[in-house]
């Protein structure tokens, strides 16, 4: 199973589940996901798709989907079926060795119910903690228009096993989950759908109401039960659904509050000039605020738009120090040159702070590429700039600092990727260390901090604040004293 950013935006069209998660690459790209996710209900649909190719999967009356690990475009993923008791179909969908979701269908007959096509909401809803009570309810109309035809297209055998209705339930599901509850910021864990007979003989004018059912705010866990009606929302019910989600919490960004306990304002680096790799956001925008908070300039890379960096430029000024947006690609040279242009070519800190975003994954064929890829793009992002800037570095007898990871010591079992670029570029830092007397190096170790990448239940639980960190890294860099060891290693 293959899915394309293009079967993304299909799908969206068709089922009228426009969310920026799924939508749009730059909201996508601020998540841990990196980019743009799968729905999870397009993830079934193809893995149904590819299994109806081969087998008779026949109607459904019934459909579970369980969502493990969340799927993307552009990444082969393996399918797979099995036959159950109570005439019942499993199908799997796997990364490798890592399961993605499971769909089970209880079979029956694939009743084609005509509709008429209605308009739904064009924007995700956005709800609070405190809306997400039980029995708080949402009404609306649904009814695909001649997206769907595209969508059957695409995907034609699955929709000639499953029927253009019960497919049409089916979007109604995505919809319900990635534009009303909890809407933007819903992250799929799974849902049951089960159809009722629509004993009508005329187009069907669908109308859907849902509530909250349970919603635990401590892990963010909510259960919606939805029902989707044959005469607006009045008429008797033709599907039900319920769904579980997490309700994703966007993190905020470092706290200037937070981090002036940790490091009070001076003006130690006033007429010093830091680069900061990677510091638009997490440990790379706490790492900038706190430079600024020294009296610094600080030019920060970052992917993007200048406009990206406004509101941290302000955080900066508020500070005391100057923040500049440098937008561009770290892993290319001309990159290196605009930033030694604008530090006059002398450059008093390099902080190298950037990496990919980090999905699971494992050591085996069908993500061997997907590993090689990261190490060199993490790689990249430190061997780039060390390239451009340390003679300018050299030129100031300043300073360089590395963020690697306490996973070096500790290593998670899916990050191979990860643990794998950390090694290699603590190895390029101590070759540099050796061969760049003029330049004091330093390598942190931190261990997992409450950033977006973390931003899990469990993460939230367990992850460090990044002020404190960032203080302490920052404390560290612009203290007299030399670096103690070539490089000096920092952990916490």
């Amino acid at each position: 199973m293959l899915l394309t950013t293009a079967d993304l935006a299909l799908f969206a069209e068709a089922s009228g589940d426009r969310n920026p998660l799924h939508t749009s690459a730059e909201y996508a790209r601020r998540t841990p996901f990196g980019g743009p996710v799968a729905h999870g209900v397009l993830a079934a649909v193809a893995a149904l798709d590819e299994i109806a190719t081969t087998v008779t999967v026949g109607g459904i009356h019934g459909v579970e989907v369980e969502f493990r690990q969340a799927t993307q475009p552009g990444i082969t993923y393996e399918t797979a079926f099995s036959r159950e008791a109570g005439d019942r179909t499993r199908v799997t969908v796997s990364d490798g060795g890592a399961l993605c979701l499971t769909i089970t269908i209880s079979h029956g007959a694939a009743e084609d119910v005509p509709y008429r096509p209605r308009a739904t909401r064009r924007e995700p809803r956005v709800v609070t903690a405190d809306e997400l009570i039980p029995g708080f309810s949402v009404t609306g109309a649904y009814g695909p228009g001649s997206a769907l035809d595209a969508l059957c297209e695409r995907w034609p055998a699955a929709a000639r096993s499953l029927g253009r209705f019960p497919l049409t339930c089916l979007l109604w599901c995505s919809f319900l989950a990635g534009m009303e509850l909890p809407g933007r910021d819903c992250l799929l864990n799974g849902f049951s759908l089960r159809l009722r007979p629509a004993a009508t003989m005329g187009p069907l004018e669908l109308g859907y109401t849902a509530e909250v059912a349970e919603f635990d705010p401590r892990f963010g866990l909510l259960t919606v039960e939805g029902r989707l009606h044959g005469d607006a929302a009045a008429g008797p019910t033709v599907a039900e659904t319920t769904i579980e989600t997490l309700v994703r919490r966007p993190m905020p960004g470092p706290s200037t509050e937070r981090l002036l306990e940790f490091l009070p304002r001076s003006e130690r680096l006033r007429g010093h000039t830091s680069a900061v790799v990677g510091g638009s956001r997490g440990l790379g925008a706490a790492l900038v605020l706190a430079l600024a908070s020294q009296g610094g300039r600080v030019l920060v890379g970052h992917r993007g738009t200048h406009a990206d960096l406004a509101d941290l430029a302000d955080l900066g000024s508020s500070l005391g120090g100057e923040v500049v947006s440098c937008a561009g690609d770290a892993t290319g040279a001309r990159w290196s040159r605009e930033i030694a242009h604008a530090a006059d070519h002398a450059l008093d800190l390099l902080i190298c702070s950037a990496a990919p975003p980090i999905r699971p994954l494992r050591l085996d064929p069908a993500g061997l590429d997907r590993v090689q890829e990261f190490v060199a793009t993490a790689f990249a992002l430190v061997s780039a700039p060390m390239a451009g800037l340390l003679g300018a570095v050299s030129k100031a007898s300043g300073r360089c600092l590395v963020v690697s990871s306490s996973a070096i010591t500790a290593p998670p079992s899916d990050w191979p990727h990860y643990v794998a670029a950390k090694h290699a570029v603590e190895g390029l830092t101590g070759w540099a260390a050796a061969h760049h007397p003029d330049t004091e190096f330093f390598v942190a170790r931190p261990g997992m901090l409450l950033t977006e990448q973390m931003n899990t239940p469990a993460g939230r639980d367990s992850a460090a604040e990044v002020e404190p960190v960032a203080a302490a890294m920052v404390r560290r860099v612009t203290d007299a004293t030399p670096a103690t060891g070539r490089p000096e290693l920092l952990t916490w």
